[in-house]
């Protein structure tokens, strides 16, 4: 199912800036609907964000001061 910026970022849980960010960044795959150059419409497929999600998860471990120095 291919969802809108709107209908993604509220189902990713972020803004739509974000999604847009992620789009124009080529992170997140995505359809652009539109003439080049023009307005058009960008859409999502679920089970692409779904899989881009994933792969943003970060798997619990153990936390060394290396990694907490950008904290100080």
């Amino acid at each position: 199912m291919k969802l809108t910026i709107r209908e993604a970022a509220k189902a990713a849980g972020v803004s739509e800036s974000l999604l847009y960010q992620w789009c124009h960044e080529r992170r997140l795959r995505h359809y652009r609907l539109g003439a080049e150059g023009r307005r058009g419409k960008i859409m999502v497929e679920q089970a692409d964000l779904d899989r881009f999600l994933e792969d943003c998860s970060v798997e619990p471990g153990a936390v060394d001061d290396e990694d907490l120095k950008y904290i100080r």
